[in-house]
């Protein structure tokens, strides 16, 4: 998880000035739900317009449901392909995209609904945000599936969360059994990125370990663990030697500037060896699945070359049913 500091301060002070939502507000969506929120159980209104998206991912995992939220936050930094491919899509999409920094922009277009990812500086928000509108963040360490089947139920959209579930799971399957029909089958898999001046190893508690293990992909024993609350774990580089594997993919973005890949101390002289996305395979939406399941394509079955942007629109047809 990244902690997005710019325009911190400016927000809480924005908010703070914003008055509590008005009994008429209070009382405009009847119907509500009750669903499993990053802290427990919330009860919020059940609907699929007036809905503020805090960042970009919780916008994707909407639209993905045929949801338009009526703003959605750009990425505070675009050091990342998928977020500036996101972005993209949005605003394809008809979703307005605002700074960050200006929360007044929130309460001025008095929203039914704030949803948003389980960032560390919206819990520190919460408080503020809850006197604009109901505010449900979402735990973005949960299964893909299940943050999907959680914006279902409170947009309305459970059938269309199931569909696009069922589409992104039969592209799971198919490269799964393309996997296990090949010398691949069993192959391992290192996830590393550097961070400062150390490494940071990912394990299974994100969407990219349970997507290797579905697809029948091992891990280096070192990398078996589920890793820290933000599912990585800091190494020293001397560490680096337990964390060799027959491909090495190394994240690189808005965290890990540099590659892994030719570091002195991992030996990588059988791997195959590529660099991709930080935030695509940090990322646990359909966008970012789709995203890491052509990058693996192209690394084992292919020329090697791994997503950008510029395949992100057939990516987004492929979540949309399109292609």
């Amino acid at each position: 998880m990244r902690a997005r500091d710019g325009g911190l301060v400016l927000m809480v002070l924005g908010l703070m000035s914003c008055s509590p939502a008005s009994p008429d507000r209070e009382h405009e969506h009847e119907e509500s739900v009750t669903v499993e929120g990053a802290s427990g159980a919330v009860t919020v209104p059940r609907t699929d317009t007036g809905i503020w998206a805090l960042d970009e991912i919780t916008g994707l995992h909407l639209l993905s449901l045929d949801v338009t939220p009526t703003r959605s936050a750009l990425p505070i930094d675009l050091g990342d392909a998928v977020s500036e491919a996101g972005v993209e899509i949005l605003e394809d999409g008809g979703v307005e995209m605002v700074d960050p920094s200006r929360p007044e922009l929130v309460a001025e277009v008095e929203p039914s609904l704030i949803i948003g990812v389980n960032h560390p500086e919206h819990q520190e928000l919460l408080p503020h945000l809850e006197r604009i509108a109901p505010v449900l963040l979402v735990e973005d360490n949960d299964a893909w599936d299940e943050q999907l089947a959680v914006l279902g139920s409170v947009t309305g959209h459970e059938d269309e969360a199931n569909t696009v579930t069922e589409r992104i799971e039969r592209e799971v399957d198919a490269l799964s059994d393309r996997i296990a029909a090949s010398s691949h089958a069993g192959t391992s898999v290192s996830l590393l990125s550097t961070c400062g001046d150390q490494v940071c190893v990912y394990g299974g508690a994100r969407a990219a370990g349970s997507l290797l293990d579905q697809l029948g992909l091992s891990r280096p024993e070192a990398q078996e663990s589920v890793g820290n609350t933000w599912g990585f774990t800091q190494v020293s580089a001397e560490a680096l030697p337990d964390h060799s594997a027959d491909v090495v993919l190394s994240l690189v973005g808005s965290i890990g500037a540099t590659s892994v890949t030719d570091h002195v101390l991992l030996d990588t002289t059988d791997s195959v060896t590529a660099d991709v996305d930080f935030g695509a395979w940090y990322g646990s939406g359909p966008l970012h699945l789709t995203w890491m399941l052509r990058d693996l394509d192209s690394v084992l079955f292919g020329d090697g070359v791994t997503t950008d942007v510029a395949d992100a629109a057939r990516l987004w047809r492929v979540v949309r049913g399109a292609e």
